[in-house]
């Protein structure tokens, strides 16, 4: 018998995911490096996180911490 989780997981993993996920990442890096180096405020950098939440669709970006 066929292991129907694994048969959804996998569908979950498309390369169209997994490239939005790399997107996001290095995205965010830029995000944090001008923070970091002070170009940029706290609320700009949630903006720009919210920003790049939409736009590259993270993986697992169901579960992760609401922006304030």
């Amino acid at each position: 018998m066929p292991n129907v989780n694994a048969k959804v997981q996998s569908g979950y993993f498309t390369q169209e995911r997994i490239q939005g996920d790399l997107d996001y990442r290095r995205a965010q890096e830029i995000a944090k490096k001008l923070l970091d180096d002070g170009l940029i405020s706290v609320a700009e950098f949630n903006k720009l996180t919210a920003i790049n939440r939409e736009t590259f669709s993270p993986l697992f970006a169901e579960i992760m911490p609401k922006i304030s």
